[in-house]
């Protein structure tokens, strides 16, 4: 039994007129009446929980207490939930809310003003409660305070299940967003992988170590690499004779340059372009490869030449025949030639001439190809060879109104041979006076710089463009404009010039521009006892 339901028993209190009004003094007997009851029902169940439990009516007055809720409760014997949260109204709108729904309520975060808990926040749930007798108006109710700390922790974990569900929100879409990254990602990479495979050319790609990281069906057939895969193995071991070819250094790949060579490899002829790849920041990471089977064109190439020999030296042996019959009629020496019939004659040999030359220069051609162009090498007189030029090419130049000057150190000589490298500073020179307008000028330069002997040609002539530029040291290519549509020639003299050039170890540089005129420069190692 509660400690304040004492032997001095409600009646006193109730028959004491001093304390209460008439009015009072019945609702309190009602009261008084209503708590028996309860109390009667209860009583057993007080102490058996440590949870503070309130019996109240439906105006919030508190009719029965268990003994958990004495140290909490204000003094006095009858209290209200007035008398213990701030929010009594939430209270009440809770009450009628239990008793028309008919199951239980439930408030949160009710600040009290309770003994030693001031400020406190507290949670109450309200359940209809129903007895023996009529107490249909009452209602249990249980309270449980909640510390600021815990309501903070509570409210930082609210905060935190949000965040968390945002972020499971987020890494969902990331999710979704990589798997469809990755697809397309897997999609570019199977495209790529069919576009190298359909290749009609070989590629093989290695990394810094020298090891093949990729390679295509072309590649592999072409190559002879193992029906299993070859990735990770060392191209130098695979195919050592390309390898050589491109000198892939096993034990420094990173060295290899860009650069294209043939290869009799397998009995076919294969043209390798090789080239280092880098990353962004120019770091060296691998290498590539492009294969050509160049067999057909090789072959090609090969009875190509071989005709253009063979015809060359068939036309070759009448065409002297022809010449040398013409100029002998020229002379008189077989008669007294009538002057008109003379400039014929001439136009002939002039014509055989050019047609000579032409032969000379297939045959210098066939020869170049098939390598069987030979040269006698020794000690060349610079100051010899372009006064030799200068003196024979002159007239033409005198022909045209064009200055022509000379400018060479005496003391300069290479090692090679001087026909060849009279045929290709004749040649430069030709070109000179042939595309230079009336009136322009000429000049041939020659000395040393930087180790090297040198031989300009310089000419204020049409000059060249860019584009054609780049091919102009190929076999029959000739540029065509209208500047040029009268101007004669076949288009092998400068390719085999080159040639002759870069079998000296040298190299031939072209400066020029449009309507700016050219300068040719041929460079030349200096002679070495």
């Amino acid at each position: 039994m509660p400690a304040w339901l004492d032997s001095v028993g409600m009646s006193c209190v109730l028959k004491s007129s001093n304390l209460v009004s008439r009015k009072d003094f019945i609702l309190l007997t009602m009261i008084e009446e209503k708590r028996k009851t309860i109390s009667s029902g209860l009583q057993p169940l007080w102490d058996l929980t440590s949870e503070i439990v309130l019996i109240v009516d439906r105006d919030g007055i508190v009719l029965e207490r268990n003994s958990a809720a004495e140290r909490y409760l204000p003094s006095g014997l009858f209290a209200s939930f007035a008398d213990i949260v701030l929010e009594h109204d939430l209270i009440l709108q809770a009450i009628q809310q239990a008793a028309e729904q008919g199951h239980p309520t439930r408030v949160d975060s009710l600040t009290t003003k309770t003994k030693g808990h001031l400020s406190s926040l507290l949670s109450v749930q309200l359940s209809p409660l129903v007895l023996p007798e009529d107490s249909s108006d009452c209602f249990l109710a249980v309270l449980s305070y909640e510390s600021k700390e815990l309501h903070s922790l509570e409210k930082v974990a609210r905060m935190n299940e949000e965040r968390v569900e945002k972020l499971r929100n987020q890494l969902n879409f990331v999710t979704r967003e990589l798997i469809e990254k990755t697809l397309k990602v897997a999609e570019q990479k199977n495209k790529l992988d069919a576009i190298i495979d359909g290749m009609g050319d070989g590629l093989v790609a290695g990394d810094e170590s020298g090891r093949i990281i990729q390679y295509n069906k072309t590649a592999q057939s072409l190559l002879l690499f193992p029906e299993e895969d070859v990735s990770g193995q060392l191209f130098t071991e695979l195919n050592p004779a390309i390898a050589a070819a491109i000198h892939l250094d096993p034990k420094n790949p990173a060295a290899i340059s860009k650069q294209e060579v043939n290869v009799s490899f397998d009995r076919k002829e294969l043209r390798v372009c090789a080239s280092p790849i880098f990353d962004q920041e120019k770091h060296h990471f691998g290498f590539v490869l492009i294969l050509q089977d160049r067999t057909k064109q090789a072959e090609v190439d090969r009875m190509k030449s071989e005709l253009i020999s063979i015809v060359s030296h068939e036309l070759r042996s009448p065409l002297t025949s022809i010449k040398g019959y013409v100029d002998l009629m020229m002379t008189g020496d077989l008669g007294d030639v009538p002057e008109s019939m003379r400039s014929y004659l001439s136009i002939v040999s002039s014509n055989a001439g050019k047609l000579a030359a032409l032969i000379d220069d297939m045959l210098d051609l066939s020869r170049i190809e098939s390598g069987k162009l030979i040269m006698s090498f020794g000690k060349v007189d610079i100051k010899y060879l372009c006064d030799y030029v200068y003196l024979t090419i002159k007239p033409q130049a005198e022909q045209k109104k064009q200055q022509f000057s000379l400018d060479v150190d005496p003391n300069v000589v290479v090692s090679g041979d001087v026909d060849r490298l009279l045929q290709v500073l004749t040649n430069l020179v030709s070109n000179a006076i042939k595309y230079t307008p009336n009136g322009g000028s000429i000049a041939i330069t020659a000395g040393s710089r930087n180790g090297k002997v040198y031989i300009a040609v310089k000419d204020t002539g049409i000059g060249i463009s860019a584009a054609d530029r780049e091919r102009l040291f190929q076999k029959f290519f000739r540029v065509k404009n209208d500047k040029t549509a009268n101007i004669g020639g076949t288009g092998l003299g400068l390719c085999i010039a080159e040639s002759i050039i870069k079998a000296h170890n040298g190299k031939i540089l072209v400066e020029s521009e449009e309507n700016q005129g050219s300068v040719f420069t041929i460079e030349l190692p200096a002679f070495h006892q």
